[in-house]
């Protein structure tokens, strides 16, 4: 019976960890406890050899891995292990984990297989089996081979690592063809390789909300071994006050190996001051049971609309991501020209930062020469200059800290900041290194927001630089660097390029893998047009847009279109002279091919299939006029000559005779009025 009660005593405490209910009166700490026990949910299987590891977050699928078996296996093989260190300890109970991984059988009917997935949970093991002897897996889509893991409760240390292990006994294909084989697959969300867990994941802890006129910070401390990817990449996080859902995004604070986030109720001057439940759910991935925690606080609200303006400012510096990463706008516009017989680029890059790129970028430019910053912190590059302790501390976006930060950023820290801040290849961005500029400009604007918040903020490089003629150019190469966290969610792209009247791209260079470049290069008259756009760019995608800049008249698009026009009107007035006698009617049917001409102009094709394209319509106009037949006048004294039609002709090319053509069938036969000899008329 004591066992039993001990038991019970021990279930009731795990489910009051797990949602409890705790009034501000009862907390004598600063912080209070609202969640939460092991939870259930996946971790799933990424990366693969080594660098193979455990996430809980879908986010991080995404790249497929595959381990291909050709060969019978007749003694113990490890196929693949997964690991993590969670970084967050707790006890977890009494389970079953389900280990879930798809295959794919191919030129076989199926496999016999022996498998054993083992885990280890720091010192502990524990190992389930695919089922006494062999099980069979038959060949299809869709297959999966499962096993489970019966758990024992224990204690995780925050060191303590998770370690899942695939290994096999015995492996036989069943009616095997040629190169039999079945390969293991995961890593994706259509081939989700996991094992089903109930670990602790985090721990959240929230202070007493900060009351400031009609608006109140709501702060929960999360402490876990993932950073702000808890918030970020879960699956959503849901936060409601008196049963008002809270929908902004919370600022992010970093302390230590914790994160603070604090949301914002801004609450109706019709709500009265009294007792109000916070509740918190946080779906860590689609499908799993949300880890959910309840406090009740009462909360006197101030007078007015307090000093804040109903906006948190962050005491600490925010990360740079949430863990899911920020949306970032590239435009990119230019001209080619000359200038002493050189060419030169001329070029604007715009970043548009937005989500918790801008915030980040928003705190650090009122903070820079603030001593109490990190000695880590990207802002430390930056000297206070002009900038005055009071501009600091009044929490908004002074023109002077713009203009500041972007004068130190020209003078020689804008690679660095792109690099190492803000984690983009520089060079490969802007199109060239710092010291290939002949000028630069970096302009920082808030568009039209001066507060610490969620608002897209922009800096616009200028710059100048001189190329070299007919070498390639880079406008822009893949440049977001290998990233410890996803700082990058979405990359958008825009490029907008024209060149001066006697210059020109020449060629456009395009390599893409993973991502769509639509790309629109034309010449308008005396320059060129060049357009890109490519939206949804990702880290591991590959991207190249290149020109070939040139001062060679003969790509000049003013000379093009003069060859062009020329190229058709020569000929056009040589074919109606030939065919001024002849009958016009092939000749005016060929007489639309100069469209191809003026396409080809238009649509900017290379300079050598635009002359042959020119050069071959007009070879078709004067070739046709020349084989044209004659027409005959007829003269008749009793009727009007211009009301008779033309009759076509040929000429006998063995005595030259003019020979009328008085039926329209085709083919015939005719003597020749002269010789006598027969022609043949085909056409």
């Amino acid at each position: 019976m004591g066992r039993v009660l001990t038991s019970c005593a021990i279930v009731a405490l795990f489910l009051l960890t797990f949602v409890p209910i705790v009034s501000s009166d009862e907390s004598s700490s600063e912080t209070v406890r609202i969640c939460c026990g092991a939870g259930e949910y996946d971790l799933l299987f990424i990366g693969s050899d080594g660098a193979a590891s455990l996430t809980p977050f879908d986010n991080e699928l995404g790249t497929e891995e595959r381990i291909l078996l050709q060969n019978a296996i007749t003694q113990v093989e490890e196929i693949q292990s997964w690991e993590y260190t969670p970084g967050w300890g707790g006890v977890y109970p009494d389970s079953t984990w389900h280990f879930t991984l798809p295959y794919e059988v191919n030129n076989a009917a199926g496999i016999e297989i022996n498998a054993t997935v083992t885990v280890e949970i720091g010192s502990r093991t524990y190992q389930g089996y695919s089922g006494p002897g062999n099980t069979y897996l038959p060949a299809g889509d869709s297959n999966l081979l499962e096993v489970s893991i019966n758990i024992d409760e224990a204690n995780m240390g925050g060191t303590d690592s998770v370690k899942i292990s695939l290994s096999v006994q015995t492996l036989v294909f069943s009616l095997p063809g040629t190169d039999a084989n079945v390969e293991f697959i995961w890593g994706t969300e259509d081939n989700r390789g996991h094992i089903g867990v109930e670990l602790p994941l985090v721990d959240m802890n929230m202070g007493k909300p900060i009351v400031d006129g009609r608006s109140v910070f709501l702060q929960v401390k999360f402490s876990s071994g993932f950073g702000t990817k808890i918030i970020g990449s879960s699956d959503s996080i849901d936060v409601s006050i008196g049963g008002n859902t809270i929908n902004d995004m919370p600022v992010l604070e970093i302390q230590g190996q914790d994160i603070m986030a604090t949301w914002t109720w801004n609450a109706d001057s019709s709500i009265p001051n009294g007792e109000y439940s916070v509740n918190i759910s946080l779906s860590v991935q689609s499908g799993a049971a949300p880890l959910q925690g309840e406090i009740t606080w009462d909360i006197t609200f101030g007078a007015g609309g307090g000093s804040s303006g109903g906006i948190y400012y962050p005491s600490e510096e925010p990360p740079l991501t949430d863990g899911s990463g920020s949306n970032l706008k590239v435009q990119i516009t230019g001209e080619l020209s000359t200038d002493n017989d050189q060419l030169v680029i001329s070029r604007t890059t715009e970043l548009t930062f937005s989500d918790s790129s801008s915030l980040w970028m928003r705190w650090g430019l009122t903070n820079i020469g603030n001593s109490s910053l990190d000695s880590d912190s990207t802002w430390n590059m930056f000297v206070g200059g002009s900038v005055t302790d009071e501009m600091r501390s009044n929490q908004l976006l002074d023109e002077v800290e713009l203009r500041e930060v972007g004068q130190q950023l020209q003078s020689g820290r804008l690679m660095t900041f792109l690099d190492n801040g803000l984690y983009l290849e520089s060079d490969e961005l802007l199109g060239g290194r710092f010291s290939d500029f002949q000028t630069i400009e970096v302009v920082i604007e808030n568009n039209g927001e001066n507060r610490i918040m969620y608002a897209d903020i922009t800096m616009t490089i200028s710059s100048t630089q001189i190329v070299t003629d007919s070498e390639r150019y880079n406008l822009v190469r893949s440049f977001i660097k290998p990233q410890p966290e996803i700082y990058w969610k979405n990359v958008d792209m825009n490029i907008e390029m024209t060149s001066s009247a006697g210059t020109s791209f020449a060629h456009i260079f395009k390599d893409n893998n993973g991502v769509d470049v639509n790309l629109d290069h034309k010449r308008l008259g005396s320059s060129e047009h060049l357009k890109a756009t490519i939206d949804g760019i990702e880290p591991e995608d590959t991207i190249s847009i290149g020109i070939q800049p040139t001062s060679n008249v003969l790509y000049s698009p003013s000379l093009l279109l003069i060859v062009v026009c020329t190229g058709l009107l020569v000929p056009l007035i040589i074919s109606l002279k030939i065919s001024k006698n002849k009958s016009r009617l092939a000749l005016f049917i060929e007489i639309p091919f100069a469209v191809l001409s003026a396409l080809g102009y238009i649509l900017a094709y290379p300079m050598e299939t635009l002359v042959v394209v020119t050069g071959g319509t007009g070879a078709l106009w004067i070739l046709t006029a020349f084989v044209s037949p004659r027409k005959i006048n007829r003269t008749d004294s009793g009727s009007n000559n211009d009301d008779l039609p033309d009759i076509p002709t040929i000429d006998c090319p063995k005595c030259t005779t003019t020979n009328p053509i008085v039926t329209s069938q085709r083919p015939t036969r005719l003597p020749c009025g002269g010789c006598g000899v027969i022609l043949k008329i085909v056409e």
